[in-house]
């Protein structure tokens, strides 16, 4: 048994995620990965919709400039990622994503 878990290294196959600039990925996490999603933005991805819907109507995400704003789950995505990971409390694992 030794043998053959050092010939093929991999204990528990799993479907490869795609690689993307990560904020792309978050509906695939959702659904696929929730303990990504959790780890990333430190909340359930039915709490994540529930405050995209509750806050997507603020005025404060809306503007009449030329250069429009990110959509709002995006932006949302980006705060929480940001408090969620004090200073330089990333892991490799963030790192490598």
């Amino acid at each position: 048994l030794h043998d053959e878990v050092e010939k093929c290294r991999v204990l528990d196959v799993r479907p490869s995620l795609t690689r993307a600039p990560q904020l792309h990925l978050l509906q695939e996490w959702a659904l696929l990965s929730p303990e990504k999603f959790r780890r990333k933005l430190r909340v359930d991805a039915e709490v994540f919709n529930k405050l995209t819907t509750l806050i997507q109507a603020h005025p404060i995400f809306h503007n009449n400039l030329n250069n429009p704003q990110l959509p709002v789950a995006v932006q949302l995505a980006i705060f929480l990622n940001g408090v969620g990971h004090y200073g330089n409390a990333a892991t490799t694992e963030d790192i490598s994503d």
